[in-house]
């Protein structure tokens, strides 16, 4: 009877001090991978602001050089986390990595261009119909290249307008451009701006397509139990984004440093607003999957109950 009466005391105490310090007691390490981009700048304020911490979650950031070692490490079982843009996440998920999408880190908003087509120094007079066969640099089968696609349906020209060639990796895309051994090249930002700074132009950017370009994923295990880690997962990361747009000056070094904005830019760069924790929308999501299928990417339709987080954030 005393043994019993120990034993149960003992759960209660642990009951108690569970429920009394959540954060402490259930405090886990969460491996993230990340590519040292603008989109990530909200998990960097809220590793470096403690919020994750003070939702007892240990995050730690894992920066990747490319998109393909990002992508290994999370298919081999290393992350616990992933950022990536929808056209990596389902390609993963195709493969049975076992995430979900928990949130949305970056849509497509009026001045703050993500993305952009960018215009060599010989090429930054010229106007859009003076470019038909004009060389443009960029990576196929990507999102670069979905959001390719929709910018010249939005500019009014046919897929053939440019001649399309591949350069897979960005520094050397933005250095072709800048000796104008191609006309145009599609890049993201700060490299669209650098572009402009070092003589270049820039044709049209991608700001206004209101569409969804990169995504958090988490491993399907926090979702379970209540989705307690999800939770509190959401909750930090909501603060960041809200300290953020409070007083983004505050964050501007740490962009500079994570984001990897270029010296000549990071005195003026802008520090973006990002958006409040929330999903793709079913029909964004078939957009995506549909241009994947017509590609090639993707044999089928791949059930949204196995992509997007059973918990809205």
């Amino acid at each position: 009877m005393k043994r019993t009466l120990s034993v149960t005391s003992l759960v209660l105490v642990l009951f108690l001090a569970a429920t009394a310090s959540p954060a402490r007691a259930q405090g886990m390490t969460i491996r993230f991978g990340i590519l040292p981009v603008l989109d990530t700048l909200p998990l960097q304020v809220a590793v470096g602001d403690g919020l994750f911490a003070g939702q007892g979650l240990d995050v730690e950031l894992i920066s990747f050089a490319s998109a393909l070692e990002r992508d290994t490490a999370m298919q081999t079982g290393q992350l616990d986390g992933y950022f990536g843009d929808l056209i990596a996440t389902y390609l993963l998920i195709n493969q049975d990595v076992p995430m979900y999408i928990a949130l949305t880190s970056w849509r497509t908003s009026p001045g703050y261009p993500m993305f952009g087509i960018a215009l060599s120094p010989a090429a930054r007079d010229r106007r859009l119909d003076e470019l038909k066969g004009a060389s443009l640099g960029i990576s196929r089968s990507t999102i670069m290249e979905f959001l390719a696609d929709k910018m010249e349906a939005r500019l009014g020209i046919g897929a053939e307008y440019f001649k399309r060639m591949e350069v897979k990796k960005i520094p050397i895309r933005l250095q072709m451009l800048m000796a104008s051994q191609i006309d145009a090249a599609f890049l993201p930002e700060p490299l669209l701006s650098l572009a402009r700074l070092k003589g270049g132009g820039v044709l049209a950017t991608a700001d206004n397509l209101d569409v969804p370009l990169t995504v958090l994923c988490l491993h399907r295990r926090y979702f379970s139990d209540g989705a307690d880690v999800y939770v509190r997962f959401v909750t930090a990361y909501r603060e960041a984004v809200e300290r953020l747009a409070a007083d983004p000056e505050r964050y501007r070094a740490l962009m500079a440093e994570t984001c990897r904005i270029p010296q000549p830019l990071a005195e003026a760069f802008p520090v973006y607003r990002y958006p409040l924790p929330a999903l793709p929308s079913d029909s964004e999501l078939d957009e995506v999957q549909d241009w994947m299928i017509a590609r090639g990417l993707l044999r089928e339709p791949i059930p949204r109950e196995i992509v997007l987080s059973p918990i809205i954030p």
